[in-house]
């Protein structure tokens, strides 16, 4: 049994010790038979990260299985041994309930352990606000990155570790040994559709510190930091999930914003266990060029650079750690190669390891896993990838595993993990810090001398959606009952309720942009009308002759961005008021309640219950100072 030996109240002596231990027996005859074909495979397949988001053994065709995956089947089971496994990725399909994410973890890990193999990676996309797997009623989301840039010149680092201790505590107690954040990325295109809130701002000094600071809390509670996406996301404007993006800033733009946050945090003194690379291209950083399965020459994507991982972030920055790829089967690589040509280009460019070279889905795929695993087997025979490469890749592998005591899971009973976790999750100084986090982000960018509003009430709110609806009333009604309405948006009124308005004493309109989709919605409308819903420009078309009515009423407006705050430059003469969350989260109760936290806060900021001291992170263009 390992000794869990990222624990700080271990002695320097005592960590050695145990990375020694490790060390030998995932080089042993067991773990890691010392040559021929066995070792091959287990250094491969240490390198591999898969996921069993569904999985479906009726013969339903692979992009069509929908059953999530709950716990191992017997193919997984075989595929996971019989390959040397290193590490799963779970989503939110496969995490039900607490007792239900134990049981898979633990199986996972105790399947390793019978098998005399490594303890597996087990990772997870938890990086608060727009992208958390787990559901509210198990860990708490947060507000995110961007909402945690706008509190820095008020409160410096203090809340990025906060939410990162606070995060690392509750997947752990779940079983997760890697959590794929923070986000590092510079936002510095407003267009951007995959990063904007996801990042922390589009100052690089900024998102460094916050970065380093996420890192440094996530690690120190045991939990493994992938920051991501290197070299850069920010500044896209195509999502890679969905094409490749390119980004042609000069070497000195890169290196002076793009790539800024990497190096500081990588030269800090808690470096990430791992970086993400992007698929993305960076012409000025390696223009060589491939054939992609069309046909047509290429530039290669960062992924798949050697120039880039090995030349940029292995010899310039002098990272040490690993390097995991994004998923292999997005758009931004699938499209342009082979299954088998992604894996060795990336192993070949200098990756450690490979997440989701293929979508397991059903027995054919694994088939079809299986025949990737033997191409890169061969790849390494016949010399198009490096023996000596491969070989340091899978000590490094194993020496981080060692390093953060990754195998310590299985050491408590299942039933004590299980109870512990029910009875405490979600942490209750998370919500605090969920809820301080909202009202210490709150943006006013116009119209703060107009705040409070009328005490009096009669507000009438608009929001993207019911949940978002039930949120806001559910705000008001905890601090004072006062008169208030709310307007849905997800089925589009025919006109502004030019009789309603005339009555108010304010008009509160909330907006996500970019749009989000159904399954971000809460499950209070009802899914044909939101599938039905109007796109963004009839939408502001409504919201803009809406409060353009209300003001020739003499009613006071207010804009809410709940998403990206670049929308409020877009309605500047409309609104009297402006303020952003940098997030919209709810959650919704099986009684039908919902609340949120940033909801919470705008209701409290509007009532003049606090000041609000949030700074934007970002520039917004054209946002006016009042009437």
């Amino acid at each position: 049994m390992l000794l869990p030996c990222s624990q700080p109240e271990y002695s320097m002596l005592i960590r050695t010790l145990c990375l020694c231990i490790f060390v030998l027996s995932f080089f042993s005859a067991k773990a890691l038979p010392a040559s021929g074909d066995n070792a091959l495979t287990a250094q491969i397949g240490q390198k591999m990260m898969l996921d069993f988001r569904y999985f479906c053994d009726d013969g339903t065709a692979s992009h069509q299985c929908r059953k999530p995956v709950l716990s191992l089947t017997p193919e997984m089971e075989q595929l996971l041994v019989s390959k040397h496994i290193g590490g799963v990725l779970l989503f939110a399909e496969n995490l039900q309930d607490i007792p239900q994410i134990i049981r898979l973890n633990y199986q996972l890990q105790a399947l390793m352990k019978k098998h005399g193999l490594p303890p597996l990676f087990i990772a997870i996309d938890q990086e608060g606000g727009r992208v958390a797997r787990l559901n509210d009623h198990i860990a708490t989301r947060f507000v995110g990155n961007m909402a945690i840039g706008a509190t820095y010149p008020v409160h410096g680092t203090a809340f990025a570790t906060d939410v990162a201790k606070g995060i690392a505590r509750e997947i752990k107690m779940l079983g997760f040994n890697v959590n794929f954040a923070p986000t590092v990325d510079v936002n510095s295109n407003p267009d951007n559709p995959v990063i904007n809130v996801r990042s922390y701002g589009e100052d690089p000094r900024l998102v460094a510190a916050l970065g380093q600071a996420t890192v440094t809390g996530m690690q120190e509670e045991g939990v493994l930091s992938a920051i991501k996406h290197f070299p850069g996301h920010g500044d896209t404007h195509v999502d890679s999930h969905t094409g490749l993006p390119v980004v042609n800033h000069d070497r000195a733009t890169i290196n002076r914003t793009d790539v800024y946050p990497f190096a500081r945090i990588i030269a800090g003194p808690t470096p990430p266990a791992m970086v993400m690379t992007a698929h993305i291209q960076y012409p000025q950083l390696d223009d060589t060029r491939f054939q992609a399965k069309d046909g047509k020459p290429t530039i290669v994507p960062a992924t798949m650079s050697k120039k880039i991982l090995t030349g940029v972030l292995r010899q310039e920055l002098a990272y040490t750690g690993l390097i995991v790829t994004d998923a292999l089967d997005m758009a931004g690589i699938a499209h342009y190669f082979s299954q088998a040509e992604a894996v060795i280009h990336t192993f070949d460019a200098g990756a450690d390891i490979a997440l989701m070279p293929v979508s397991v889905r059903t027995p054919k795929d694994i088939s079809t896993f299986s025949k990737v695993f033997d191409d890169v087997v061969n790849a390494v025979k016949d010399g198009r990838l490096n023996a000596a490469n491969m070989a340091r890749s899978a000590k490094r592998i194993a020496k981080t595993k060692a390093s953060f005591g990754i195998g310590g899971f299985t050491s408590v009973p299942l039933d004590a993990r299980i109870q512990e976790a029910r009875a405490k999750l979600p942490l209750k100084q998370n919500k605090k810090t969920e809820q301080a986090l909202a009202k210490a982000s709150l943006t006013i960018t116009k119209g703060k001398a107009m705040l409070p509003l009328s005490q009096a009430g009669d507000w009438h709110f608009v929001m993207p959606d019911e949940a978002r609806c039930k949120a806001m009333l559910t705000a008001v009604e905890k601090h004072q009952r006062i008169p208030v309405s709310c307007q849905s948006l997800a089925t589009l009124p025919p006109s502004p309720p030019k009789a309603l308005l005339r009555s108010l004493n304010a008009l509160v309109v909330a907006d996500i942009t970019p749009q989000y989709s159904v399954a971000e919605m809460g499950g209070m409308d009802d899914l044909a009308s939101l599938r039905d819903r109007a796109d963004k420009p009839a939408q502001y078309l409504w919201m803009r002759k809406t409060m353009q009515a209300a003001r020739d009423a003499g009613v006071p407006v207010v804009m809410v961005a709940l998403r990206a705050p670049y929308v409020l430059a877009a309605f500047s003469d409309e609104t009297d008021i402006a303020l952003t969350t940098y997030g919209y989260n709810v959650t919704v109760y099986d009684d039908g309640r919902a609340e949120g936290a940033v909801f919470d806060a705008i209701y409290q900021a509007l009532s003049g219950r606090f000041k609000p001291s949030g700074t934007l992170p970002v520039t917004v263009r054209q946002a006016g100072n009042g009437r």
